[in-house]
């Protein structure tokens, strides 16, 4: 994604705040350790203090993101202490594993976050994508943001927003390379792949499966 900021945030120290906020942090990358203690079925998790401080964010606020879980979780320190009585050892460690992977801050999706500047506004240059979500987040310019997932543009946006998207992608590939295309061959390929109300490939089992021409 490319995520533009509103005039107000558009200023580095906001973009890093901001883009430090949409990036998706599991629960392994904020731990010391996990352990698990058979005798007394218990998970005990031990939380690094800088990792947490990082998110800007309280070891309550993490708690809170395993509430759908229904499990017994209490405070201990820096650590939390999960209570698996009813559950065997093969399930306890399934539950082990399964706890690494919560999401306890950021937006579902978004693995990594670069800040770029380009001529006088800051962007936030994302690895994987989340249109929905970013489009509800504070201080994002929803009209500027993109991204490269036709298939999310279309669930979001819609079939036209999809239809537009493919154009720009085919031209910032083409463009670069110095190939001189009209663009109404562009609009035939985005037309012929969106005609259906969905985005579907030039493959044989895309657009070319549709028996009737253009």
């Amino acid at each position: 994604m490319e995520i533009c900021l509103e005039k107000e945030k558009n200023n580095e120290k906001d973009a890093r705040i901001i883009a430090e906020k949409i990036r998706e942090v599991k629960l392994k990358d904020i731990v010391s350790e996990i352990n698990l203690n058979f005798t007394n079925k218990k998970i005990n998790i031990a939380l690094d203090p800088e990792g947490v401080r990082a998110l800007h964010t309280s070891q309550k606020t993490i708690l809170d993101n395993f509430s759908e879980m229904k499990l017994k979780i209490s405070e201990k320190g820096n650590a939390f202490v999960v209570d698996v009585a009813n559950l065997n050892f093969k399930e306890m460690y399934k539950l082990k594993e399964k706890l690494k992977n919560i999401t306890v801050s950021g937006i579902k999706g978004i693995d990594e976050i670069l800040v770029v500047k380009r001529d006088k506004n800051f962007i936030i240059l994302t690895s994987g994508s989340n249109l929905k979500e970013i489009m509800g987040f504070k201080g994002i310019d929803k009209n500027k943001t993109i991204t490269n997932d036709l298939s999310e543009i279309r669930a979001v946006l819609g079939i036209e927003a999809a239809r537009q998207a493919i154009v720009n992608e085919i031209k910032s590939v083409i463009e670069p390379q110095g190939l001189d295309i009209n663009e109404r061959h562009l609009k035939l390929v985005a037309d012929a792949m969106c005609t259906s109300g969905e985005v579907k490939g030039v493959t044989r089992m895309g657009i070319i499966s549709q028996k009737t021409s253009i």
